[in-house]
């Protein structure tokens, strides 16, 4: 029964945390994140397995997924021991030969299919999956296997994806680039790797800089090139704010 209720209440803080976003929910403090013994450490195995698995799924391990898979370790309230535990998950995920369905399997014994914090979870690892600023094949087809363990099947995977995407579409749509558009204009993939990233930007920015112009262009043509280049300049500082890359 002890078992039990600790169980309960571990889930039950787990959701408060991994969904709330003041740093209250984010505090590590004992009270704010109870032992959840062997529940905690069925979640924290499969969490962040199955997050280095995904963010190694295409060879290159972003900082911007390394920088969610943090944000989430401080939601759980993870600190010291726990998290370099978590750390070690996430490394061990990025490995193919670790088998992260069985981990999630182990997860659903203790928190049960179609659960609160199986579809948090399931959400979780679909806004992993968008880190780099799209989800491919691979991705999917992993995410699938993991909805079918946790009991769902793939239009309910498919309609957590879309709400997750819109979510994210929704706050991008705040700056002035979209990250989405930001790729775009700088004619590049969004799992292109760093280095690539500030390549294009100075290739572009060479062709559209108001020096490289020619003197005799319209006022039309002028301007047309000016804002081109600021929005170059502006998708080049979007991508690299995404990316905690230094501009």
């Amino acid at each position: 029964m002890l078992g039990f209720l600790r169980n309960r209440s571990y889930q039950k803080a787990m959701l408060t945390r991994l969904q709330g976003s003041s740093i209250a929910a984010m505090s590590p403090s004992p009270a704010g994140a109870p032992a959840g013994g062997r529940t905690e450490a069925l979640l924290t195995s499969a969490m962040f397995a199955v997050m280095g698995r995904v963010a190694k799924l295409d060879g290159l391990v972003t900082e911007a997924e390394v920088e969610f898979a943090s944000s989430i370790m401080k939601k759980m309230g993870l600190d010291g021991m726990r998290r370099q535990r978590a750390i070690g998950y996430f490394d061990r995920g990025k490995q193919a030969t670790t088998d992260v369905v069985q981990m999630v399997k182990r997860l659903v014994g203790a928190i049960g299919t179609r659960s609160e914090l199986s579809h948090l979870f399931l959400q979780i690892q679909c806004r992993n999956a968008y880190a780099k600023g799209e989800m491919r094949l691979r991705e999917k087809m992993l995410l699938r296997d993991i909805a079918e363990t946790l009991g769902y099947d793939k239009t309910e995977l498919l309609a957590v994806c879309a709400e997750v995407l819109a979510s994210s579409d929704n706050k991008l749509t705040q700056r002035p680039n979209s990250l989405r558009n930001a790729y775009m204009v700088l004619q590049l993939q969004p799992r292109v790797a760093d280095g690539e990233i500030r390549q294009a930007y100075l290739k572009l920015m060479s062709r559209y800089h108001p020096d490289k112009l020619v003197r005799n262009l319209s006022a039309e043509a002028t301007q047309q090139a000016q804002e081109k280049f600021l929005a170059i300049r502006s998708a080049y500082e979007t991508i690299c704010g995404f990316r905690k890359i230094r501009v």
